[in-house]
């Protein structure tokens, strides 16, 4: 493919993904989007000449479209991330709570819902924890509940009880396990989060948004919000601040060095 129709592809391209999930490639990100393509289109043995025959091909039904969002995701996680912010959530925040139901969104390989249910196990505190993703492929890995066993350094000495090492992996204990469900869901389908209406006190959506321009992140905002309870609370990454425009949905609180987000009384 020549140079003009490589370029014309990856902007047909990038509009189709802003269209299927939200995510904008901004022109600094360009290039990792041209590698994405290029590899995608290599892998698939596409005999197609034309950057429109091309996004014609993914355009053609809902399990292409799939392979192309799953490329386009950033599985990228780990256990007890920012686990400072985590301490001061489930010890100030939301101290002496007894049940708790908690959405983690763009939860990748489910270490972060899996850090959750650890967490609400060690304290004592029943409830479940739905992870949500888009990607279909990292779902079913998440649902397996078995990673590196390097990884076992991510995780706290005193929270090591809830694995256990198998030849050369780790594996997440059943009472973990059965503390956490996963469920295909898209940020910018309304449809996706409708079943879940008003289910969560607690809503982690942490390094996601950051992909998002500020329209698809508005309705990314409000989706999450309707999965949450009255007065429930939004966690996103200790590195990302909402803009005031949306802080319409959410009232902005500090515990300790972190933002929080609280679901506004008229919603």
């Amino acid at each position: 493919m020549k140079a003009e129709q490589r370029k014309d592809l990856i902007n047909l391209l990038r509009k189709v993904i802003y269209e299927l999930t939200g995510n904008y490639y901004p022109e600094e990100r360009m290039k990792i989007l041209e590698y994405k393509v290029e590899r995608l289109i290599k892998d698939l043995n596409l005999n197609v000449s034309s950057p429109e025959e091309i996004v014609s091909y993914f355009r053609a039904s809902p399990e292409r479209e799939k392979t192309l969002i799953d490329l386009m995701t950033v599985p990228e996680t780990r256990f007890f991330r920012e686990k400072e912010q985590l301490d001061i959530l489930f010890e100030e925040v939301i101290k002496d709570i007894s049940t708790l139901s908690i959405a983690s969104v763009g939860c990748s390989t489910g270490q972060e819902p899996y850090t959750l249910a650890m967490i609400m196990e060690k304290k004592g505190i029943s409830g479940k924890i739905i992870g949500m993703d888009i990607n279909v492929k990292v779902l079913e890995e998440a649902r397996k509940g078995v990673y590196k066993s390097e990884e076992i350094k991510d995780i706290p000495p005193d929270y090591r009880d809830f694995v256990y090492l198998k030849d050369s992996v780790m594996c997440i204990k059943d009472k973990i396990k059965k503390r956490v469900d996963f469920y295909q869901a898209n940020l910018i389908r309304k449809e996706d989060f409708m079943p879940f209406s008003g289910n969560f006190g607690i809503v982690f959506c942490r390094n996601v948004l950051i992909y998002f321009d500020s329209d698809s992140k508005r309705i990314a905002l409000e989706n999450l919000a309707l999965i949450m309870k009255k007065k429930g609370i939004l966690v996103l990454s200790s590195t990302e601040i909402l803009s005031r425009e949306l802080q319409i949905l959410f009232e902005t609180f500090k515990k300790g060095k972190f933002f929080f987000y609280r679901k506004r009384k008229n919603l």
